[in-house]
């Protein structure tokens, strides 16, 4: 393997299938990087998903288990960096002297190491980790709210890892802003998604809730939406909640207001859903870095109402009709039912996501800086 365009991933998850918002925008950049000619070594933390022969189209694959041992809670790290410290991972990223994408501040446990602080090295933020654990604390339970606050704290501290890295990748401007107290050397990558061919189309009547329903920030997003627009949903325009996985609270409150779930759908079931919805309806109470199936809402034909927080900090506030509070996505939601997006507005919106969200193109930055990096 040449040494030139030899590039290690340090992956926090199995990125494939790519079935989650982490893992898409993992494995679209390996396929943009490997398509830009790096010979690439994946280095995968595995807990549940598998080895996944599919990686090994782009490169060497290592794997390594997440130890989720419960005296993980006692070093003063961050969970999510403790339970991914390797001695095994340390020693095949210094075999070489290959730049390294460390993806999420997860996988940063290396950057401890002088040596690979003299390395060219980058810090994927999929999103300002602490901010979005501080959010997950407000609706757990009192156990798992004592962990988010323990995790919100070690991650605030450790952050300043990131100050040891050559340059920081964050996924939104607001996000950049912020990472730039701690490293001024800090570039926004748009979130890599998959090449989707949304068409204009003829809606239908129709809202839709899309996700992985067996995650509690999607769920409570479910059942935030059901409780907002109980009384505007109705037999003439209803509202249809479709995602792997949905637990039973969720079926039988689903079922209680005779509400449409759709549990685990085809990934051509869920396209067709998507494409053909006259209204998308997504709410999150934790705004951190960018929503994946909010640019899967843009390659349709439908309008996107969203709260302010699913906006907040990105470039797609333009798209969406974005909500202050409950009662004003109800009356957005009843103005919409209504009204359909033009086609001028759906090319416009497609332009936009063409532009700024070319997997390739995006991943030439990190090609340039690459190249900058190894000069200097």
């Amino acid at each position: 393997m040449s040494q030139k365009n030899r590039l290690h991933i340090v992956c926090l998850d199995v990125p494939f299938p790519a079935d989650y918002g982490g893992a898409i925008d993992m494995f679209y950049r390996i396929r943009a990087l490997h398509k830009l000619g790096y010979e690439l070594v994946l280095h995968v933390f595995e807990y549940g998903r598998g080895k996944q022969e599919e990686l090994e189209k782009y490169g060497v694959v290592h794997y390594y288990q997440r130890t989720r041992s419960l005296l993980h809670l006692l070093s003063v790290r961050p969970f999510i960096v403790q339970s991914r410290k390797n001695k095994r991972l340390l020693e095949n990223l210094l075999k070489d002297d290959a730049p390294i994408l460390f993806e999420g501040i997860h996988t940063a446990y290396s950057l401890e190491n002088e040596a690979i602080q003299k390395r060219v090295t980058f810090v994927r933020m999929h999103n300002i980790e602490h901010e979005y654990y501080d959010g997950l604390k407000k609706n757990a339970s009192f156990l798992r709210k004592l962990f988010f606050r323990q995790e919100t704290n070690k991650l605030k501290n450790y952050q300043k890892i990131l100050a040891k890295c050559s340059h920081i990748l964050a996924i939104t401007k607001a996000d950049a802003e912020k990472l730039k107290k701690i490293n001024d050397r800090v570039s926004i990558l748009p979130a890599s998604v998959p090449e989707i061919e949304g068409s204009f189309t003829t809606v239908k009547r129709y809202a839709l809730f899309h996700g992985n329903l067996s995650v509690p920030e999607n769920e409570k997003a479910a059942l935030w939406i059901i409780k907002t627009l109980k009384g505007v949903i109705d037999t003439t325009f209803p509202l249809i909640i479709a995602g792997k996985n949905p637990h039973k609270k969720l079926k039988d409150i689903c079922a209680k207001n005779e509400i449409e779930l759709i549990a685990n759908p085809s990934e051509r079931k869920m396209d067709q859903l998507v494409q053909e919805a006259q209204i998308h309806v997504l709410y999150t109470a934790v705004p951190s870095g960018i929503k994946l199936k909010l640019l899967a809402c843009l390659h349709s034909s439908g309008h996107i109402l969203v709260n302010e927080q699913m906006v907040r900090g990105t470039a797609l506030d333009a798209f969406c009709i974005a909500a202050l509070d409950a009662k004003d996505f109800k009356m957005h939601f009843i103005g919409l039912k209504s009204d359909v997006v033009s086609k001028d507005e759906f090319g416009k919106r497609a332009a936009f996501i063409g532009t700024h969200f070319n997997n390739t193109e995006n991943c030439r930055q990190i090609q340039q800086l690459i190249d900058h990096y190894e000069k200097h």
